[in-house]
């Protein structure tokens, strides 16, 4: 019994009366495609129609003869319309969509409610066409409470409680019928029907249009708003990217309290840190607010811009995982603030996020465990240059990895000598050690680093291009397919093409170098000759 009375209580918030502005609506938005010009012939040069917008039925004016599925523009209401032959089958001729309309309430003045209608327009028995008007959704929104009921397509197999109903259900939370099924493929929300809905309500100060315009089901903003008023202060102090997280139910990391009453309470901030945030220009994000409170709470004072470069640190085990093994080695997550900014600011390019920088600060620390560094003394867990000590490790770490490889490739070298040639102020010789090709690899940044094995196997030569009075400076890296001497590719600073001067010398290396077959072929016998040894 108590279902009942909700149920009715519910229901009398609705007219179920098909009023002049949804009908305008329907016809003149939702199925604005939804118009045809049914043409039937009357004689070898004359054609008949009726146009199913203005309902007029009339003889066609001028010599050319309408075509079926031709575009055209009706000559007495001038609506464009599509040309259908009326001697051909109509079978799948129906048009749909899915409208949400909005009105104010009848049962409460100040509470709005909306409709969602399955709307068509079915040509298949009469070309005249005949318009439905099916609700499938209803949604009443009062200040603090939100309600939903939706029509079940499948009541008389469900249960009695549904039919009771007349196939309606109530809904434990609101969600649109958008996506839930193929004629919601075209989707309108009436803009004009939700001004006049919320003329008058609180409802009008939520600055619902921000998601109207996006082409957003409505119902989520205004299901938020009924619940959570305190939108509207949050829109008017800048803060609508919380809002839209919050509407469109995006992670908010709890950094929003939704039971405060006060804007402080509500943010968890004091009134001196919204000044200082607002002074910060800095876009408000849910995680830009977390950041910010996790730190404070943990008594390490952090502004603004390091909260936003913290990105996503504190929002999952992959970042917090390395942040923490860090933690466990330095004296304070206040120092490791401190050194991360410092870094930070001694290479900007580098390291875009207090993120990036403790990622590689724990690569770093990694590779001094390897290597057996001992990391509790402060020059080694913070070096004054991070970067430049990584490198070293990671240098350190490719020459105990690649002994083998790099064995192998020594073995090469007097055969690959014939490899060399200088012309014109350049030279170029092969590489001698993977470590040569890793260093190559971070001058250049490009990855040639990662063909070192097929080097050492004898698949390929790479080889190294350099200015003749600047022989220890990296300039381009050739990679040669060793069974046909031909060069696969060059490639210098960040992968870019060779230039002109490069591209001359490579032309006179081919010609004098790599076309003597009879070095190819000896080249290739006592390569192959030493690896195998």
């Amino acid at each position: 019994m108590a279902q009942d009375r909700r149920f009715e209580r519910f229901s009398a918030h609705f007219s179920d009366e098909i009023g002049p502005g949804l009908k305008e609506f329907v016809v003149n938005d939702a199925l604005l495609h939804s118009r045809y010009f049914f043409v039937k012939r009357v004689t070898s040069t004359i054609q008949r129609g009726f146009c199913t917008h203005c309902q007029k039925d009339y003889m066609v004016s001028g010599s050319k003869q309408l075509t079926h599925n031709e575009d055209w523009k009706c000559q007495h209401c001038q609506s464009l319309v599509l040309v259908k032959q009326a001697g051909r089958g109509r079978g799948k001729l129906l048009d749909e969509a899915y409208v949400i309309w909005y009105e104010k309430s009848l049962a409460d003045p100040v509470a709005i409610t909306a409709t969602g209608y399955r709307v068509s327009m079915d040509y298949r028995e009469n070309y005249k066409g005949e318009t439905t008007y099916y609700p499938v959704t209803r949604y009443v929104f009062e200040k603090g409470k939100v309600q939903m009921m939706y029509r079940n397509n499948y009541a008389g197999v469900v249960t009695r409680k549904v039919q009771r109903y007349d196939g309606w259900s109530f809904a434990n939370k609101p969600w649109t019928m958008i996506g839930k099924a193929g004629y919601t493929r075209n989707s309108k929300q009436s803009i004009e029907s939700i001004l006049k809905a919320v003329e008058g309500t609180f409802f009008k100060y939520g600055e619902w249009t921000h998601f109207a315009n996006r082409n957003i089901d409505s119902i989520y903003f205004f299901s938020k708003f009924a619940k959570y008023p305190f939108i509207e202060y949050l829109w008017k102090m800048g803060m609508g990217e919380l809002v839209k997280a919050m509407v469109e139910d995006h992670h908010l990391y709890r950094s929003v309290n939704m039971r405060g009453k006060t804007m402080e309470k509500i943010l968890g901030l004091s009134k001196a840190e919204i000044k200082e945030w607002k002074a910060s220009n800095i876009i408000m994000t849910p995680l830009l607010l977390h950041n910010y409170k996790w730190f404070r709470d943990r008594r390490v004072q952090i502004d603004w811009a390091t909260a936003q470069a913290c990105d996503h640190l504190l929002t999952g085990s992959y970042y917090q995982d390395k942040l923490n093994f860090i933690l466990k080695h330095s004296p304070s997550l206040a120092r490791i603030m401190k050194y991360a900014l410092s870094q930070m600011k001694k290479d900007t390019k580098r390291y875009y996020s207090v993120t990036s920088l403790i990622t590689n600060w724990k690569d770093y620390l990694d590779e001094c465990i390897e290597l057996k560094m001992d990391i509790k003394q402060e020059s080694i867990l913070m070096p004054n240059n991070l970067h430049k000590a990584h490198q070293k490790t990671t240098r350190a770490i490719k020459i105990k990895n690649d002994e083998v490889i790099n064995k192998k490739i020594a073995l090469q070298q007097r055969q690959l000598d014939r490899y060399r040639f200088e012309k014109d102020g350049l030279l170029i010789r092969p590489a001698v050690s993977s470590i040569e090709m890793f260093d190559e690899g971070e001058n250049l940044n490009h990855c040639v680093g990662r063909y070192a094995d097929r080097y050492a196997k004898g698949e390929i030569v790479i080889m190294f291009i350099r200015k003749a009075d600047q022989p220890e400076k990296s300039y381009y890296t050739v990679e040669l397919y060793r069974n046909t001497n031909e060069i696969v590719q060059c490639r210098g600073k960040n992968n870019s093409n060779p230039g002109k001067d490069v591209e001359k010398f490579l032309k006179d290396y081919k010609s004098e170098i790599l076309s003597n077959k009879r070095k190819q072929k000896e080249s290739k016998k006592s390569i192959r000759q030493e690896v195998a040894v």
